[in-house]
């Protein structure tokens, strides 16, 4: 299981169970979930620490938080680097809206900064959790991936539920999806991965998303949070895609700050948008994902 820590591994150590840093990332994300509950204002601050504290001493060279241009250096021969995002969607909390963390854990090897601009598939684990109504820890290693629901009076999560992306929308969430993107989108994008995973339907986040009143910026950082999210989507079966068609898992990074539009959900619908895409393109536009286009307030 991915929160299971081994304890056989012989010398000399080589690649070290990663189950203990996601073991602290979900203590730390229980504990954002409390101090989110009772904590007035902006908790980012907080949460920042929170995980901090839980990873001191973790099995990680480097640490790229989302808002620092460079890895923060942690266990000098570690195995891994992580990138993490403590409290993406903070905003939307005093408006009743979820709020989210993405992580992402990869093999540090022998250059940890180099690791985390690597193709998102060399990614060991990992996942997201979205703080709202119920506080749910999504996991993925590639292979499968599952989420726990946090009991709040015991502070831990429940056995874990294997997730498959619907192949069919479940209720109005082919449309939804869509429209949610254009008129009023949420700023968690682990909410609106969570949704795609147990509902189906499209999430789209465009190349362009600089919308005033959000003050976001262009399109969602490759490292920090479309790789994370992509593992995710393609464990469960589904497909997470750029504006061209090309899995997000298969892109590279320049740098910490690369960002990549984003389209997830089932495979075939992923499919079909990115033909659609390509025939706007060929007939002079696209637009889904233009500045002006269909997804855009």
């Amino acid at each position: 299981m991915l929160l299971s820590a081994r304890t056989d591994m012989p010398p000399p150590r080589r690649q070290p169970a990663a189950g203990p840093v996601l073991a602290a990332l979900a203590a730390a994300a229980a504990a954002t979930a409390a101090l989110i509950a009772t904590l007035p204002g902006d908790p980012r601050a907080a949460a920042r620490r929170i995980f901090a504290e839980a990873l001191r001493g973790a099995e990680i060279a480097a640490l790229a938080w989302r808002d620092a241009e460079r890895p923060e250096p942690r266990l000098a021969g570690a195995a891994y680097v992580l990138a993490l995002s403590a409290l993406e969607g903070a905003d939307d909390l005093e408006g009743g809206m979820p709020a989210g963390t993405l992580f992402s854990l990869r093999p540090a090897g022998p250059d940890p900064e180099a690791a985390f601009l690597a193709p998102g598939r060399t990614q060991v684990a990992a996942g997201f959790v979205v703080y709202g109504p119920r506080t749910l820890l999504t996991l993925t290693d590639g292979a499968a991936t599952t989420t726990r629901v946090l009991d709040p009076r015991s502070g831990t999560f429940r056995p874990p539920a294997v997730l498959r992306v619907p192949p069919e929308a479940i209720g109005g969430e082919a449309a939804r999806g869509a429209q949610g993107a254009r008129t009023a989108p949420l700023a968690s994008l682990a909410a609106c991965a969570q949704r795609v995973l147990t509902r189906g339907g499209l999430h789209l986040r465009p190349a362009d998303l600089r919308v005033a009143d959000l003050g976001a910026e262009a399109g969602l950082r490759l490292v920090h949070e479309a790789a994370p999210i992509a593992l995710a989507v393609e464990a469960a079966g589904g497909a997470a895609t750029d504006e061209r068609g090309r899995a997000i898992l298969d892109l590279a990074a320049g740098g910490l700050d690369r960002t990549t539009p984003l389209a997830i959900g089932p495979a075939r619908a992923v499919a079909d948008l990115a033909r659609r895409l390509e025939a706007d393109r060929d007939a002079g536009g696209s637009p889904l994902f233009a500045p002006r286009g269909l997804l855009r307030a």
